[in-house]
């Protein structure tokens, strides 16, 4: 392994989320480097264009190379390309947050959303993580993972063998019933359901979720809204060139 290269990507991980500029020693004692090291390092990023210096402080900011290198490869992805007109098919209906997400274990990474217009919504980002065990999205394609993966990655984040078994039960119910409900899960007050993405692997690809403040998308409204998602997430898979299996007593989209 190139540790000049692992080094470079510690500081660009450490200015990412950085609202503001950051200077050489601040940089080096959080990524554990020497000053000295720190800014040879900057210095070649800044040559690739991939960080910026303030001439005026000598401090550092990510340019937009960055964004631009990861548009690229995002478009790219088949589930997001896809997705969008079945979303906005979906949001007409309903009017809250909708997002699409890929698992990286142990997270889920969000591709792509359309956001509710209503005053208080539930908000995320794209390129926002969530936790895969917490998260509907998460769970909706756990469910579908070989036992040994969901027992690997369960013991990782869930404290006893009680809570263990309980998560797995849940994993369980989420593949009969083809969708996983999330309540407070990932971020307080805020209630999600999803739905599974097939893209023709052996796992799903992708999950389909919709999420709302707690107060306006409680269970029960979760749960009217599941046939719709349900269908949309179909859809998106038949875009795909794939049957998503059937699941539960939801009577899909032709």
């Amino acid at each position: 392994m190139d540790s000049t290269t692992v080094k470079a990507l510690r500081i660009i991980e450490a200015l990412s989320p950085s609202e503001d500029e950051r200077g050489v020693s601040e940089l080096s004692r959080q990524v554990g480097l020497t000053k000295s090291n720190t800014f040879r390092i900057l210095s070649t990023l800044v040559n690739q264009g991939y960080v910026q210096s303030n001439p005026e402080t000598s401090r550092y900011f990510l340019t937009l190379k960055i964004w631009e290198q990861g548009t690229r490869v995002i478009d790219r992805n088949p589930i997001r390309r896809v997705a969008r007109p079945h979303l906005q098919a979906l949001f007409a209906k309903i009017n809250e947050t909708i997002l699409v997400s890929v698992i990286d274990l142990p997270e889920v990474l969000y591709i792509e959303k359309i956001e509710s217009d209503n005053p208080v919504r539930a908000s995320a980002r794209v390129g926002q993580r969530a936790p895969a065990l917490r998260a509907a999205s998460g769970k909706s394609i756990l469910a579908f993972y070989p036992d040994d993966t969901i027992k690997r990655y369960a013991k990782q984040g869930i404290g006893n063998k009680s809570d263990l078994v309980l998560f797995q039960n849940e994993l369980s119910q989420v593949r009969e019933q083809g969708y996983a409900i999330s309540i407070s899960g990932s971020r307080p007050g805020v209630n999600s359901i999803a739905v599974p993405i097939w893209d023709g692997q052996a796992v799903p690809g992708g999950a389909l979720s919709v999420s709302g403040p707690a107060e306006r998308c409680n269970f029960k409204y979760l749960e009217s809204i599941a046939s719709d998602v349900i269908n949309t997430s179909t859809l998106i898979s038949r875009s795909l060139g794939v049957s998503s299996p059937t699941i539960g007593n939801f009577a899909f989209a032709n």
